[in-house]
C-alpha cells in the first residue's frame, strides 16, 4: 500500500504486509504520515468513520469516494451544487433523538464528538454508462475548491496507477519477479 503524488508519481509513504492484510488495513499505517498541506484522494472501500477521523487528525484535507450505501444527513445546499452533510459514528448506536441533536449541533456550528460534517459532491460520468460518483471532502467551503474542481481532482487519482505501472513493469526490468518467500525478505527486496 502506498501514498503517491499524482503529478510526479513519487511515493510519499508505503507499507507492506502479508497477503492476509487488505489495503484498508495497511492504509491505517499510512494515515499517520500525512501532513497538513496534503490532499489525500481515496477510492471506494477506504472510507470508514474511524479511518476518516484518523486521517483527518493529521490536518490533511481529504477527498474520498464513498460507497452508495453511505447516507450522509443533508444540512444545506451550496452554490456550486455540492452540499454539507453530517455523518454519525455508526458504532456508537445512537437513538434517533440523539442523531437529531447531533445534526442540530452541526447546523449551529457546535463541536461534534460522535459525528463529522463533510461536503458531498455527486456527479455522473457519461462515458461510463452514467456511473454515479459520490465524493465526501473535508474542504467545506466552495471558495477553496468548487465541486467541479474536486471531481476533476478525484479523477486524477488514477495518475498514481500510472506511477505504480512504471515502477512494477518498466523500472524493475522485464520478467523480473520478486524471489523472496517471506514478508521480511520481500520488504528487504522492495
Amino acid at each position: 500500500m502506498a501514498i503517491s503524488e499524482c503529478a510526479s508519481h513519487a511515493i510519499v509513504a508505503a507499507d507492506a504486509s502479508g497477503c492476509w492484510d487488505g489495503e484498508q488495513t495497511l492504509a491505517y499505517s499510512l494515515y499517520e504520515r500525512l501532513e497538513d498541506d496534503m490532499l489525500l484522494l481515496a477510492d471506494r472501500g477506504f472510507y470508514s468513520f474511524y479511518a476518516w477521523g484518523q486521517a483527518r487528525r493529521t490536518g490533511a484535507q481529504l477527498l474520498w469516494r464513498v460507497e452508495a450505501g453511505l447516507r450522509p444527513y443533508w444540512l444545506c445546499d451550496l452554490d456550486d451544487g455540492s452540499w454539507l452533510a453530517v455523518i454519525t459514528n455508526p458504532v456508537v448506536g445512537l437513538h434517533r433523538s440523539q442523531k437529531e441533536r447531533l445534526r442540530e449541533d452541526a447546523r449551529q456550528g457546535r463541536d461534534l464528538d460522535r459525528a463529522v460534517v463533510v461536503r458531498v459532491v455527486d456527479y455522473t460520468v457519461p462515458d461510463r454508462k452514467g456511473d454515479h460518483i459520490r465524493l465526501i471532502t473535508s474542504i467545506l467551503d466552495p471558495a477553496n475548491a468548487t465541486a467541479g474542481h474536486l471531481a476533476s481532482c478525484h479523477h486524477q487519482r488514477w495518475e498514481a496507477e500510472t506511477g505504480f505501472d512504471q515502477l512494477k513493469t518498466h523500472l524493475r526490468g522485464p520478467g523480473r519477479v520478486l524471489r523472496s518467500r517471506t514478508p521480511d525478505l520481500v520488504r528487504q527486496e522492495i
